[in-house]
């Protein structure tokens, strides 16, 4: 198996996982208000980061402290809760392995390898920190940066923001490109550079990798800052998913 064939099957495990995020059936945001949801038991407000349940698997009242960003999952009777801190917000998202999305998935849609989209990048110092939006609107954030990678695919002269991640040989980049909302899903999608040496990274943008919300409305992505809008058209890795989660349910797409 070669090692485009191993991306698609690990992105085949990912999707298909009964945890992740085609698991996910609703998207619920607490405040100080007591509420009761469908899929979840129970009642359930927040006070700042401090989550409260009261009948909550058949159990008393329950209470957790979120540190701001982080997440905690708890088993319910037919999956796992996820409790999460987003935005400075608690929301809570129920992950059921018997969800439509995950009954309805069959495994990505991906373009045909092509090796010129492997490409030898150069990175151009300039750290900085990049404010990036989210598909949920006030959820945005900012990213440290090390600065830009420039390559050229196909004839062109093309470069792209990138972030550090907690690996120091691995930068991750959110991008649109000339196939953003035609074959590919709108908002972006994102891709690792590894590190070679000095200043060179490889990006192979036959990888690039959709985000949850190309499937669903349930979850809270980041979108591509605007300097990474690329006009070129870039026909590898993940195409759009042909159907959504909404609250009305499956959708095509």
């Amino acid at each position: 198996m070669n090692d485009f064939q191993t991306w698609i099957e690990s992105r085949n495990s990912q999707w298909s996982s009964s945890t992740g995020f085609l698991a996910v059936t609703s998207m619920n945001w607490l405040d100080e208000n007591p509420q009761s949801f469908d899929d979840v038991t129970g009642s359930w407000w927040a006070a700042d980061h401090e989550v409260h349940a009261v009948g909550f698997e058949g159990a008393d009242e329950r209470v957790w402290n979120l540190e701001l960003g982080s997440e905690i999952t708890e088993p319910t009777s037919n999956g796992v809760l996820e409790i999460a801190s987003r935005g400075g917000r608690i929301i809570l998202r129920p992950r059921n392995p018997q969800s439509p999305a995950l009954a309805r998935f069959d495994g990505v849609r991906a373009f045909d390898y092509d090796p010129e989209l492997l490409v030898t990048a150069t990175l151009l110092a300039d750290e900085q920190r990049v404010g990036v939006s989210s598909f949920a609107g006030e959820l945005g954030n900012n990213y440290e940066s090390p600065g830009k990678l420039r390559f050229e695919l196909k004839g062109e002269t093309l470069e792209l923001v990138a972030f550090k991640r907690p690996d120091p040989k691995a930068l991750w980049v959110i991008f649109r490109d000339g196939t953003s909302g035609k074959t590919t899903y709108g908002t972006g999608r994102s891709i690792t550079a590894t590190y070679i040496e000095g200043d060179q990274w490889q990006i192979d943008f036959n990888k690039s990798a959709n985000f949850p919300c190309s499937y669903t409305d349930f979850a809270t992505c980041p979108l591509a800052p605007r300097e990474n809008y690329l006009t070129a058209a870039i026909e590898g890795g993940e195409k759009t998913p042909p159907f959504r989660l909404t609250a009305a349910g499956l959708q095509d797409q």
